[in-house]
């Protein structure tokens, strides 16, 4: 789908996000720029990455699907397939992606890929395929949330399936992951999405108005952007601690001295756009013009960083790829 038409699309969806004349004139080109460079990237199996395969492509995979691209179709379908047909082949008997470091980041953001995907697949087979996939990876997923844990944890997702704390980016991705297949037509108990919510609000930091990494900690603009949008999308986004976070999000942009830059960027931005215009208008502004300007113009890619732990530039570009292209609203998690 051509941006313009993508955008115009989303647009008489989604009013509260900013009209085309609010957004950079280098918007399009910079994302048609960013996919040209991650589609060099994608490996001979379809994956991509280095290290923690399931989740760099499944970050990758939406990159391509966030700018209307589908599998087999246009000048990425290919590249969408491939990365599609990795991620189920790589799919496991008990639901999990094969055994990596921190395996809950690739079970979560493999999961919200392969829901995505869906959608858009038109071969029953393959959907068919996926759906099996889907289900059995929500299983797994569902039973990391019920491994027994202190209150203070329980409901959320860490590292490891059988771990017994919690932390919110972890529970993020899975909780994400649950709604975007229980919008694919996989069964997800509503039992499961309201223990998320719970969890979420476990690491809200009051006097901050803010939210944390994990329950007691300080507040940081990467967890906040990971709890308004978590409540938002499980349907709790009317919430007052919801509303005042994302004022703390409109006063403390991300910069260089942030810890994880690109990931506080796309959950920031992520959160913003559900958040009102002055919130939206105010983030968008910052990220955009931060993005947009450190793009690496010989080649399109975003410049790598400690924060993707061995994810290299396919993490770092994905992940600006997946902010930049918010407003084309075409991701269907985020339609809504």
């Amino acid at each position: 789908m051509h941006f313009a038409i993508a955008f115009a699309f989303a647009s008489s969806i989604f009013p509260q996000t900013a009209s085309a004349d609010d957004l950079p004139p280098s918007l399009d080109a910079s994302v048609s720029h960013g996919l040209e460079f991650l589609s060099g990237q994608q490996n001979l199996d379809g994956s991509f990455g280095t290290t923690q395969k399931p989740a760099m492509t499944g970050l990758a995979l939406m990159s391509f699907l966030a700018s209307g691209h589908a599998p087999d179709l246009g000048k990425y379908g290919g590249v969408v397939a491939g990365a599609v047909d990795f991620l189920v082949q790589q799919a496991q008997p008990d639901g999990s992606f094969g055994h990596n470091e921190k395996p809950m980041y690739g079970q979560g953001i493999a999961t919200l890929a392969l829901a995505e995907a869906y959608g858009v697949e038109t071969a029953e087979p393959q959907r068919k395929h996926i759906a099996a996939v889907l289900a059995k990876a929500v299983a797994l997923i569902l039973t990391a949330q019920d491994v027994k844990k202190q209150d203070v944890y329980a409901g959320g997702w860490r590292y490891e399936p059988a771990a017994a704390d919690s932390d919110l980016s972890l529970s993020g991705w899975n909780a994400l992951a649950l709604r975007a297949c229980q919008d694919a037509g996989i069964p997800v108990p509503k039992a499961a999405v309201e223990r998320a919510v719970k969890f979420v609000m476990k690491c809200h930091v009051a006097d901050a108005k803010a939210f944390s990494y994990q329950p007691g900690g300080a507040a940081q603009v990467g967890p906040t952007g990971v709890g308004v949008l978590c409540l938002h999308l499980l349907d709790d986004g009317n919430r007052r601690e919801a509303v005042e976070a994302a004022q703390f999000l409109r006063a403390h942009p991300t910069d260089d001295q942030s810890q994880f830059p690109y990931y506080g960027m796309y959950y920031a931005t992520q959160a913003a756009s559900r958040s009102g215009d002055a919130v939206w208008a105010a983030v968008s502004k910052v990220t955009f013009e931060k993005l947009l300007k450190s793009q690496t113009p010989q080649d399109g890619g975003w410049p790598d960083t400690p924060e993707g732990a061995g994810g290299g530039r396919t993490y770092t570009t994905s992940l600006a790829l997946l902010t930049l292209s918010i407003p084309y609203r075409l991701l269907p998690i985020y339609q809504r």
